[in-house]
């Protein structure tokens, strides 16, 4: 006969939830690879412009700050490469970063049916997220190549930094919402508040125009560190020197912190969140 031991739950340690979620990622990989494709093929099986879509509201975004530009509506800090293509770099990167918070939250709550229904690993709706997150980031710099192409920027040996600044960017927007994910699911409005303070947060870094020379708004972007970061990926991408390397191995280290703090409470509270799914 089979024999099982059970234990109580205050003997589990951080090392032990962390290990068992590590399993959870390796385990269920498989699944959100499955649903990830479902989910794909679902999204452009019905569209006519396809994956066209991955970058109209980047395209939208960007062409408004282009015209008020171009039309002195709006005076600019002088930029380093082609305005076009800095605002576009820009709004592909930020809308990026905005799908990276709202991921987790998206994959759980577009999945109900299953959590409730089939017991499996949850870390797969993570994995799930960020492969569906990943096929659209691989369109949008897409368009950041062709325009690239067409403003004749080259491509230097900085490029090389410029993926592992993204993933990082990308595992600390992911890290934050994966921390919102519980509160996120039992209360709606932070699903509606995440996109208001990203517009608002748009404002106070270097997305659609550079740094002022002086004044408020180079203080509160000096402070920002979202700043170094998005300038660190745009110069990296268009063969400019890195910048405020320090700031960037702080980042890092702030951003692993964050991560494992973030999978360990999603590890304990997604049994708890499940169960009231259920009621």
């Amino acid at each position: 006969m089979e024999t099982r031991i059970y234990q109580s739950t205050k003997n589990y340690t951080i090392a032990t939830v962390l290990k068992e979620s590590a399993n959870g990622f390796k385990e269920s990989f498989y699944l959100a690879k499955q649903l990830a494709k479902r989910d794909i093929n679902a999204q452009y099986r019905q569209s006519v412009l396809g994956v066209f879509w991955a970058f109209v509201p980047v395209l939208m975004s960007a062409s408004v700050w282009i015209f008020l530009n171009g039309t002195g509506t709006i005076r600019m800090a002088e930029t380093n490469i082609p305005y076009p293509l800095f605002v576009v770099i820009g709004t592909t990167l930020w809308s990026v970063f905005g799908d990276c918070l709202l991921m987790t939250i998206s994959s759980v709550n577009a999945n109900k049916s299953i959590i409730t229904k089939i017991n499996f690993q949850k870390e797969a709706l993570i994995t799930l997220g960020f492969i569906k997150l990943s096929f659209n980031l691989l369109i949008k710099l897409g368009l950041i190549l062709v325009l690239m192409l067409f403003y004749k920027v080259s491509i230097s040996a900085s490029v090389i930094w410029f993926l592992p600044i993204l993933l990082m960017a990308m595992l600390a927007f992911i890290s934050v919402g994966v921390l919102l994910t519980p509160i996120g699911i039992l209360y709606h409005d932070v699903n509606r508040l995440i996109p208001v303070l990203m517009q608002v947060m748009m404002y106070l870094t270097p997305v659609v125009y550079n740094v002022p020379k002086d004044g408020l708004m180079k203080t509160i972007m000096q402070y920002n560190p979202l700043t170094y970061i998005l300038n660190n990926l745009r110069n990296s991408l268009t063969g400019y020197d890195m910048q405020h390397t320090m700031i960037l191995l702080g980042f890092t280290i702030i951003t692993l912190f964050i991560f494992l703090l973030a999978i360990l409470i999603y590890r304990i509270s997604m049994p708890i969140i499940t169960e009231r799914m259920s009621a």
